[in-house]
């Protein structure tokens, strides 16, 4: 049995699909390269993204923030994640690493929503408030979707990235 959903209420979310994670020569690509070959990550990701847009779902960004100089030096306890993202410079601003990996590009239409420290930038919160921000649908609640697929690859907390 096949289940439709309705594109006005619906979305596919992207999270962090920065090169680094899904690129050859990313800094992560290394350690998620065995899985995302087995499972045919890529392609399924590909998959997902131009069905959506050709069923009309919307398509939107969910990026955490990209490294920058000075980022956490200050913070009392950053968590593993953010001191391993400071030590390697993974996902770093103005880099190739730091970019959208080639084959998930924002299209017109597309939400990109703001960059939030890593860990934090995930529904309800920035997707609500990306949702609600379309020009076309101001403050209109038809612009939030109701149901998200979420798409990218998990970080796990066993994992040193």
């Amino acid at each position: 049995m096949s289940q439709t959903y309705d594109p006005r209420h619906t979305a596919v979310l992207l999270v962090d699909p920065y090169n680094d994670f899904l690129s050859e020569g990313g800094k992560i690509w290394p350690h998620l390269e065995p899985m995302a070959e087995a499972v045919g990550l890529l392609d399924h990701l590909r998959s997902v993204v131009a069905s959506a847009r050709e069923a009309g779902v919307r398509v939107m960004f969910v990026p955490h923030r990209r490294w920058e100089a000075g980022d956490y030096e200050t913070w009392d306890h950053p968590n593993p994640t953010q001191r391993t993202i400071m030590e390697r410079h993974s996902f770093a601003r103005g880099t190739w690493g730091g970019e959208f990996h080639s084959d998930f590009q924002p299209q017109p239409g597309d939400i990109v929503v703001q960059e939030h420290w890593a860990q934090s930038g995930s529904p309800p919160s920035s997707v609500r408030a990306a949702s609600f921000s379309r020009p076309s649908t101001p403050r209109s609640r038809t612009a939030c979707p109701r149901r998200a697929w979420i798409t990218g690859c998990r970080r796990w907390p066993w994992a040193p990235w």
